[in-house]
């Protein structure tokens, strides 16, 4: 994924005499939960003024007139050159940077950098600060709100407040092989389609070891009760692949609360779902491209894991991406 970072005024302001106009208690606080073990991609000056790659991610420096190299940094002269550094393990294993799972990729300024990444974000986390800033001198960019959606999370702050934002693209384009595959997400009038390649999907899981399936079960009208409830309320979401109008790939995640535990103090849990890919398109990375959209969407939701039921096709997916096998897993069945 590849994201950007950046706090605003009212009047669109990020900067006034080299410095971010305010301080705020706790507004700074998500920069370091979202970049910490992943990559942090940020302009000369900036660097500069903070004298020091961060620790526990890997800094990349763009500029065409110093070079930066080190333990965790690395220079470049680009944003573009920057993000497919950052998906280099040859490149981060010169900045001794190990990666645990998927990387994730931040822009964090300055302007020319928030200008030239915007057309290649997939996400901006914008925290809009309830201020006018007079005489600022750096803005960020113009961009078409109508590309992203839009939403509006938690609100801090002291005597100035924030609220913070996610835009994710609602269209996202990518070249693989001779073909552009389309992803976004599931809206209502995609639903029949959906249904239908689900119903497909776990018919043949159900019959793969020669089990008949139920004849008085109505699955149709059970998975239009469950998506158009939770997509409704936010509790399922869903990223497409399309060749064309053609869906060539599914993926879902339904988000639960469970009681608080040490290794997800919030208690929220993503659970995966409905991951196929139509036969003719795989082994192409249509697979892992969607599972990076809705592990994007539990990370924004809060979730401190992600649970999947896999199948024996899909384990070697899940594995590669990260994901850890639980031994004591059990069912009961009601």
């Amino acid at each position: 994924m590849i994201g950007l970072i950046v706090a605003r005024s009212k009047n669109n302001v990020i900067g006034k005499n080299g410095q971010i106009p305010w301080r705020i208690k706790g507004e700074q606080k998500q920069f370091k939960a979202l970049t910490t073990g992943n990559v942090v991609v940020m302009g000369r000056k900036s660097y500069e003024e903070i004298g020091h790659p961060l620790p526990n991610r890997l800094n990349i420096i763009v500029s065409r007139t110093a070079k930066f190299e080190g333990e965790n940094l690395l220079t470049a002269s680009s944003v573009q050159e920057a993000i497919a550094m950052a998906g280099d393990e040859e490149a981060r294993r010169r900045a001794g940077f190990v990666a645990k799972g998927e990387v994730n990729v931040y822009i964090s300024g300055g302007y020319g950098l928030y200008k030239e990444a915007l057309p290649l974000v997939n996400k901006m986390y914008i925290t809009e600060v309830d201020t006018t800033v007079e005489d600022g001198d750096v803005f960020f960019p113009e961009f078409d709100a109508d590309e992203f959606d839009v939403k509006v999370g938690e609100t801090g702050g002291d005597e100035i407040k924030f609220t913070r934002t996610i835009y994710t693209r609602r269209v996202q384009v990518k070249k693989i092989g001779d073909k552009e595959v389309v992803y976004r997400k599931l809206t209502e009038a995609d639903l029949d389609n959906f249904i239908g390649i689900r119903i497909t999907q776990l018919t043949e899981e159900y019959t793969v070891e020669g089990r008949e399936v139920p004849k008085n079960v109505d699955l149709v009208a059970a998975h239009q009760d469950f998506y158009h409830r939770h997509m409704a309320d936010g509790t399922f979401v869903s990223w497409l692949a399309f060749d064309g109008d053609k869906i060539i790939g599914t993926s879902g995640m339904s988000f639960v609360e469970k009681p608080p535990y040490f290794t997800c103090p919030t208690g929220r849990i993503g659970l995966l779902s409905s991951m196929f890919t139509n036969p003719d398109y795989r082994r192409m990375g249509i697979a892992k491209d969607l599972l990076d959209h809705v592990v994007d969407e539990a990370k924004d939701y809060g979730c401190g894991a992600v649970w999947i039921t896999a199948s024996n096709m899909g384990v070697k997916l899940y594995t590669a991406y990260g994901f850890e096998h639980n031994g004591n897993y059990m069912a009961y069945k009601l």
